[in-house]
């Protein structure tokens, strides 16, 4: 798995690529840990080029949820693909978390701009 990032102020987005799972976990937990450290509020995750997610990404997912909303933060999703959003229905944190159509809605919901949440 590849995670690419960027961070603009609050906004923190990143884009794990492959599958997240064990180490690459281990990985995203440690980049999401210290974008909150440094200050990140808003989050997405955009997982266009997402493949798949284990019960060990899922966890990350969820830790970093409740480690946002400790600190009055927020983080959406973009771009989901089938098979991930499958898994996160299954898992129930698609009712933890908004879905939008693709990164940009997604950085405008946060960021005060008209991106609508998708139908899913």
């Amino acid at each position: 798995m590849h995670i690419q990032s960027e961070s603009h102020g609050t906004l923190f987005v990143v884009r794990p690529e492959g599958d997240i799972s064990n180490a690459a976990a281990t990985e995203l937990d440690e980049l999401l840990e210290a974008a909150i450290d440094d200050g990140a509020r808003l989050m997405v995750f955009d997982c266009t080029g997402l493949s798949h997610i284990s019960s060990d990404g899922l966890r990350v997912l969820l830790k970093t949820l409740r480690r946002l909303r400790d600190t009055d933060g927020r983080a959406v999703l973009a771009a989901t693909g089938d098979k991930v959003r499958s898994v996160l229905e299954v898992s129930g944190l698609m009712a933890l978390i908004e879905e939008y159509d693709s990164p940009e809605a997604a950085v405008a919901a946060l960021t005060g701009g008209h991106g609508h949440p998708n139908a899913h």
